[in-house]
């Protein structure tokens, strides 16, 4: 009975035990659960360095267009027919002399034929004035003075002789006063063919050879023009390159066909010489005036294979393609970039009409001191640094000038030097980024 007791108090020893350690457990639990967590990560405040030294620096836009042609020459119709034949197909390489369109000449030659008669009665006329002196009409004209004055030294013959007869009393006074009739008449008749001989050498002088003269002129040039004209009737390629769709409105857009009239001057296509190819693209109104003609570009693009060419701005235009609307889009103008030195296979690969990456060089610092962006205190024109005193003491507060802003950093052009030491804080979410 005694070792039943003894045992019983054994258990009951160890069952307060295993109570207190697991109350123990659980309360070293709940004070770990109370105690103050701490964060592995480094505190947010943390001061930063940089020692500035120069490098290479560059602010660029980047900007979507398309190839175009660049150094082009524009065929036109040579004059008003109807298309016979076409020896091209737009988008297509052409060569030097290849016949692009064949026109029908059968209204061009009727016209043809029209000015060459003109000029043929244009220079029988000029010729006839030329020689009008002894031409048939100022010889009619003086036969007819010639015969005038003839015939009135014939009259005053007979009235000589008439007078003679009344003063011998042989004939009647009324026969002598008819002869003095007729040769008054005859006077008068003499004085109008000399007046009418003046008339027709006038014809053949000052104002009226003038006149046939440019008559003349006129009948030659315009036939010299339609038989250029007719001999354009196969119009053939000028240079070699890509022949392209004209660009324009209304029956311009439209491509040729077989059949099609055209009229003089119409724009049948233009063809881009090899290698002078172009990007067009659209600048908003706050980057019109930040490109310039000059700067270089670097264009790539999805069917370039690759590559990436060199070029440079040619234009920018001075009016707005698209005016600002209120409430609307801003106005966009239209701009134009050449691509430089293209080779062989690098024309080859490059299409009009293809999408192309443009990256402007806004500005280019061989040598610049360039801050990150969490650096920069304030904002221009009273921006400010921390730099570090080289002595030990506390940081000093520099005012400084900024430049360009990019994505890489912002440009400090002046208030610090090449050794200087910035410090900074690590920045904050929603801190605000330094204005140029």
């Amino acid at each position: 009975m005694a070792a039943r007791g003894q045992a019983l108090a054994i258990w009951r020893s160890r069952k307060w035990t295993v109570v207190a350690a697991v109350s123990g457990v659980a309360v070293l639990g709940l004070c770990l659960a109370l105690a103050p967590r701490r964060d592995a990560t480094p505190d947010p405040a943390a001061p930063q360095t940089l020692t500035l030294s120069p490098r290479p620096f560059a602010a660029t836009l980047s900007l979507v267009g398309s190839v175009v042609p660049g150094d082009s020459l524009d065929v036109v119709a040579p004059f008003d027919g109807v298309v016979r034949r076409l020896g091209f197909e737009y988008g297509t390489s052409v060569t030097p002399g290849q016949v692009l369109v064949e026109l029908d000449p059968a209204e061009i030659g009727q016209r043809r034929n029209e000015a060459e008669a003109a000029y043929l009665k244009a220079s029988k006329t000029a010729e006839t004035l030329a020689d009008w002196s002894s031409g048939t009409e100022v010889a009619r004209a003086r036969r007819t003075v010639d015969a005038a004055a003839l015939d009135l030294a014939d009259l005053d013959r007979k009235l000589a002789e008439t007078r003679g007869l009344l003063d011998r009393g042989l004939v009647a006074r009324g026969e002598y006063d008819g002869l003095a009739q007729q040769k008054r008449n005859q006077e008068m008749v003499l004085a109008g063919a000399r007046q009418d001989l003046a008339a027709v050498l006038a014809q053949g002088a000052g104002a009226n050879r003038r006149v046939a003269a440019l008559d003349l002129a006129n009948a030659r040039a315009q036939l010299t023009r339609l038989d250029g004209q007719a001999a354009g009737a196969i119009v053939r390629a000028p240079e070699a390159g890509v022949i392209v769709r004209p660009v324009g409105k209304g029956d311009e857009a439209e491509p040729l066909h077989a059949g099609q009239a055209v009229t003089r001057g119409r724009l049948i296509g233009s063809i881009a010489r090899a290698g002078g190819l172009a990007v067009a693209f659209q600048l908003s109104e706050t980057d019109a005036n930040r490109v310039q003609p000059g700067m270089a570009v670097t264009v790539t693009g999805p069917g370039f294979g690759g590559l990436a060419v060199a070029g440079h701005v040619t234009s920018v235009a001075g009016q707005a393609a698209a005016p600002a609307v209120a409430g609307g889009p801003l106005a966009s103008f239209p701009a134009m970039a050449r691509l430089d030195a293209l080779t062989p296979d690098q024309a080859k690969a490059i299409r009009i009409g293809m999408t192309a990456n443009i990256t402007v060089d806004l500005y280019r610092n061989p040598a610049a001191l360039v801050a990150p962006p969490a650096a920069i205190q304030g904002a221009a024109p009273a921006a400010w640094v921390k730099v570090q005193d080289r002595r030990g003491g506390p940081p000093r507060t520099v005012p400084i000038k900024l430049g360009r802003i990019a994505p890489d950093g912002v440009e400090i052009v002046s208030g610090v030097k090449a050794g200087d030491v910035l410090m900074w804080a690590t920045p904050t979410a929603g801190a605000a980024s330094p204005a140029s």
